[in-house]
């Protein structure tokens, strides 16, 4: 491991410190995890960095490995990337000022609500520094999490591909635990042949569409329309089973109680048509866009020929 040091004195703003007397000093003090200077250092993508991304850099990898120990080096640098990209990337970036891309639906990031244990003007000042460690025990949860879940991505693997090999139709993919999938089976199925996903969950068993490539909102293929909203006994009489239990009215997931049920339905899911709607909300986003466009100029109004 590269950086064996145990850190017990850690300095940040405000802090009634000198800094000789710490380990480690971030976003002030003009150092290495400052991010204040006018050169500042910049990742690929052109995100700056920020004292959270000049930290995880150094530190990230080894983060990893104490996490993941029997992981290989390949699989330590995909984990620390991804959560570089996934989380501290965007923390980076709010740090050094740069607006993400705003939504139609106000969305909330992890800076904002970091953001909301800044103590309110009229609290009492002397319990600033609580505020900071709710903040702090917030933060290591979701990186604790996001950690978690990636290193589970990666175990996963294996048993995934394992299962694509041995599909019982090229359409269905069949897990034997409810393994975080998608991602694994974006970069697998390179022909986009698999339409659905079952795997059991707890004392069921579920089906599962599979989003369009690039984690698009589209499904490969929806479950059937007939059978969308209904539950128990009404989706029974119309699949034929006696133990069904739901499929979303968005048409995206459904259950059943055996692995039997779960298997009859993907078939019929698989062998029913689809009647795909138009595009028109497409059609019509395009041609918003490209008035916008026109009217600031980027791009020119040729009229009609």
């Amino acid at each position: 491991m590269e950086n064996k040091k145990e850190f017990k004195k850690v300095g940040t703003h405000d802090g009634r410190f000198h800094l000789k007397e710490l380990d480690i000093v971030y976003d002030v003090g003009d150092g290495e995890f400052d991010h204040h200077q006018v050169d500042k250092e910049f990742r690929e993508s052109g995100t700056p960095y920020a004292a959270s991304g000049l930290i995880w850099r150094k530190y990230g990898r080894d983060v990893v490995r104490i996490n993941a120990p029997d992981f290989s080096d390949d699989e330590i640098y995909n984990v620390f990337r991804y959560i570089d990209r996934n989380l501290i990337e965007a923390i980076d970036a709010s740090d050094n000022g740069i607006r993400a891309a705003m939504s139609i639906i106000p969305t909330p990031n992890i800076s904002s609500i970091i953001s909301n244990f800044n103590p309110p003007w009229d609290a009492d000042t002397e319990n600033e520094d609580e505020y900071f460690h709710q903040a702090v025990k917030l933060a290591d949860i979701v990186l604790g999490n996001a950690l978690a879940q990636q290193i589970s991505t990666v175990k996963a693997k294996a048993h995934i591909a394992a299962a694509f090999e041995r599909r019982p139709r090229p359409e269905l993919l069949v897990l034997e635990r409810s393994y975080p999938w998608a991602r694994v089976l974006n970069s697998i199925d390179r022909e986009r042949q698999v339409q659905f996903v079952a795997f059991p969950r707890e004392e069921e068993y579920l089906l599962q569409t599979v989003r369009g490539s690039g984690g698009s909102l589209g499904n490969r293929k929806s479950l059937p329309e007939a059978w969308a909203g209904k539950r128990d006994e009404e989706l029974n009489e119309i699949i034929g089973i006696d133990d069904g239990i739901f499929c979303h009215s968005g048409r995206f997931i459904a259950g059943a109680k055996s692995y039997e049920s779960i298997l009859k339905m993907a078939d019929i899911a698989i062998e029913t048509p689809e009647n795909k709607p138009p595009k028109r909300f497409g059609h019509v986003l395009r041609r918003f866009i490209t008035k916008q466009l026109k009217s600031i100029g980027l791009i020119e109004d040729q009229g009609r020929k």
